[in-house]
């Protein structure tokens, strides 16, 4: 477990972490990332980078194991994978996602609450929040439990790091 900071200063805290790691990178096999701006769909997680690792399948199933359907980035024009923590675990050859809440599009629901006063504990779905967090839990463990470590696609921009890390 790895809590980082100033993310939104320019990823300042995964940019260390990643240049100065406690343990050596090769021993990271996954970087399961958790930020999200708000949700404004209660049916879904949005997993940002889901569709370029292996891990596909168990995150899917994690989230259906709960009720919710496991969907990929609704905004790639936003580019919320290399504006997220994630991405400097990602440029290092480990392979990450970014498990954010339900989001369907950057849209005026969305806005109303993100980096708002208005985001206010009262505005909060407890019920679907309870949902989108047993499922990050049990991704976890599925993940930490598949017989072999997730990888990148073959293909994916950051499969040669990868390659380089981790002598595969």
């Amino acid at each position: 477990l790895l809590a980082l900071t100033a993310e939104e200063a320019g990823l300042l805290g995964s940019s260390w972490y990643s240049d100065h790691p406690l343990i050596p990178l090769k021993q990271t096999v996954f970087n399961f990332n958790c930020d999200g701006a708000g949700y404004n769909d209660t049916s879904i997680a949005t997993i940002i980078g889901m569709e370029r690792t292996t891990a596909e399948p168990e995150i899917a199933k994690a989230c259906e194991a709960f009720g919710l359907k496991a969907t990929v980035d609704p905004v790639p024009e936003q580019n919320l994978y290399e504006r997220s923590d994630n991405y400097n675990f990602a440029k290092k050859g480990i392979p990450a996602i970014d498990f954010a809440p339900g989001t369907k599009a950057f849209d005026a629901e969305l806005m109303k609450y993100y980096h708002q006063p208005a985001d206010e504990v009262s505005s909060l779905d407890f019920d679907y929040l309870i949902k989108y967090f047993r499922a990050y839990v049990y991704t976890n463990y599925l993940l930490a439990t598949m017989p072999q470590a997730p990888v990148w696609k073959a293909g994916d921009k950051f499969e040669a790091e990868a390659k380089k890390l981790y002598g595969k």
